[in-house]
């Protein structure tokens, strides 16, 4: 069970890493690239990046890895990537050590699977204040299963849950779920739901998968496949990814147990 959430949290999670705009920067140049590519310029917003690049600004380099990684206003390549990548990650740029941590993980982007360097880039991302890199270094840790792993990972986890990080409060609570089947303990388990539960309520996207999840699979909480079709219908019209997939199960479940014969009503 404890690999299973973990691994889904991963996957959940880095759908959205490379998307992510690193932080605004106070270079006025920025705010003319930005316009750029808001007129879908893209070309000329890669042709100032590289400017800015050249005078060694971490961000641009970071951005040149970006638009090379997607193939916007350049020739796409992955390789070529990760090299800026690694050249802003060198610089001290904090969203660089972040994707190159993320990759790492999955093994993407011609790189092989590496939790070692990516616990390495992680770690990094995380002691320059990206608490992004710290929740996934805690999820990373989590799924060493071991006591000092664990301890680590909560370590990381603790100030950003204090500040009421949602992510966090989600990676924290998958774990409490884990642990709890782990040692055969309600009580982290059901502390674990409430957190998730609370979440969902408050609209956390996460959340409302894992609920939905819940609903469908029946392992943790009782199958409720009708409150799990909702979830999913919703969380797919908002595009979010893997609901439309997650619905298609539960419709095909539900059209199942329709099909299936009806216990025969017990003769008084």
């Amino acid at each position: 069970m404890k690999k299973i959430l973990f691994a889904g949290l991963i996957a959940l999670s880095s759908q959205f890493a490379l998307a992510e705009a690193p932080a605004n920067s106070t270079d006025p140049e920025f705010a003319k690239i930005e316009a750029m590519v808001k007129a879908k310029n893209l070309t000329g917003a890669y042709q100032a990046l590289e400017k800015l690049a050249k005078q060694g600004n971490a961000q641009a380099i970071y951005n040149l890895g970006y638009l090379t990684q997607t193939g916007q206003g350049t020739a796409k390549s992955e390789k070529k990537a990760i090299e800026l990548y690694e050249q802003a990650a060198n610089k001290g740029y904090p969203v660089a050590n972040y994707v190159l941590g993320k990759n790492y993980i999955a093994g993407s982007m011609g790189l092989k699977a590496d939790p070692v360097k990516a616990k390495q880039y992680l770690e990094k991302a995380s002691s320059q204040g990206f608490d992004d890199a710290s929740i996934d270094l805690a999820v990373l840790l989590f799924s060493e299963n071991k006591p000092e792993s664990d301890k680590a990972g909560l370590a990381k986890l603790d100030p950003l849950v204090k500040k009421g990080n949602f992510q966090a409060m989600h990676a924290k609570a998958l774990y409490d779920i884990s642990t709890g089947f782990k040692n055969k303990d309600e009580k982290p388990i059901q502390q674990g739901l409430n957190s998730i539960q609370d979440l969902a309520k408050k609209g956390y996207i996460p959340a409302l998968m894992a609920v939905g999840n819940m609903f469908a699979n029946g392992n943790i909480i009782p199958q409720n496949l009708t409150e799990a079709q909702k979830i999913f219908t919703a969380l797919a019209k908002e595009n979010v990814p893997q609901a439309k997939e997650s619905l298609a199960t539960v419709n095909k479940m539900i059209a199942e147990q329709a099909k299936a014969p009806k216990p025969a009503a017990k003769k008084s």
